[in-house]
């Protein structure tokens, strides 16, 4: 393992820590609201109060900063998932936030976690944004991805179209179908990033302009769609079963953009076991842990 590749599994971890914890304090603020305010004056609050303000930055400013550059370190077949990382947060803050200790199933959620993001850093399938920018003067990749996206989006329009003629299993099914958004965003995450500092220097083509306004467009509108789809979703069921169940296409997809759309090749013979074996341990942890992002979500 180089050193760019451990700073990058080491970010990505901090970036799932960083992000919970901000929502971890964003909501412990809410939750010491006066009543009054939050029925009357709730944004006004919110804005004045340096918790929730310092939860916002640690979530979307600093935890933002850190995605990017844990992106461009070891690339979209890693980060989603060390990024469950932020689990151990979710569910240890909970704790302090609920009043409630953790179960045994917890307890052995959070080992999964840990087991996870081992085997998903020792498999060392990481992508860094120079091997995208070599990989992206094919035109093959370019097919690849093109060909992908149109395949994840297919995927989420079907799921979601059968979500609508559901009734008991609505929830759940829009769920499934809400991380196909989040799946495209990792995806088009790299591209932008291998572009980002020519053209914003003004030296790129026409193609590697045409790139950037595409990845940027792309990446706004589907976490704009995965954001409004999730809320949808949290009408027919549960927090605690949408999470996790959101989270089996956003962790399987990072296999197929390392193995399909750069068409790498294992560093190692261990590698493709460890980060089946890897992801398999976070979706499971998912669905134990998912209870605490129930609770929280009650606190609203």
């Amino acid at each position: 393992m180089n050193l760019n590749y451990i700073l990058g599994v080491a970010t990505a971890i901090f970036c799932g820590i960083s992000m919970q914890a901000g929502i971890i304090i964003q909501k412990k603020a809410v939750n010491e609201m006066p009543a009054e305010d939050k029925e009357q004056r709730f944004l006004r609050t919110l804005i004045k109060s340096p918790n929730w303000l310092g939860g916002l930055l640690l979530e979307y400013g600093l935890g933002t900063a850190a995605f990017l550059v844990a992106q461009s370190l070891v690339g979209p077949a890693l980060v989603p998932g060390l990024m469950a990382s932020g689990l151990i947060v979710l569910a240890i803050g909970s704790v302090k936030i609920i009043g409630e200790a953790l179960s045994l199933s917890e307890y052995a959620g959070i080992g999964l976690i840990i087991a996870g993001i081992s085997l998903l850093g020792l498999s060392e399938l990481g992508i860094s944004v120079d091997v995208v920018r070599e990989r992206l003067a094919a035109s093959d990749t370019a097919k690849r991805i093109a060909i992908l996206t149109i395949g994840l989006f297919l995927l989420w329009g079907i799921t979601h179209w059968g979500s609508l003629w559901q009734t008991r299993r609505k929830g759940i099914i829009m769920a499934f179908s809400n991380g196909f958004p989040f799946a495209i965003s990792n995806l088009w995450v790299n591209p932008l990033l291998a572009v980002f500092a020519i053209v914003m220097t003004g030296n790129g083509n026409w193609k590697q302009t045409g790139l950037f306004v595409l990845a940027s467009a792309i990446l706004v509108g589907c976490n704009v769609l995965g954001v409004w789809q999730t809320n949808e979703a949290f009408k027919f069921a549960q927090a605690s079963n949408i999470i996790p169940v959101q989270q089996i296409s956003v962790q399987i997809t990072p296999i197929l953009f390392y193995f399909y759309v750069y068409a790498l090749k294992s560093p190692k013979a261990t590698s493709g076991p460890f980060i089946i074996l890897g992801v398999a341990f976070i979706l499971l942890a998912a669905f134990l842990l998912g209870r605490r992002q129930s609770e929280l979500e009650k606190i609203h």
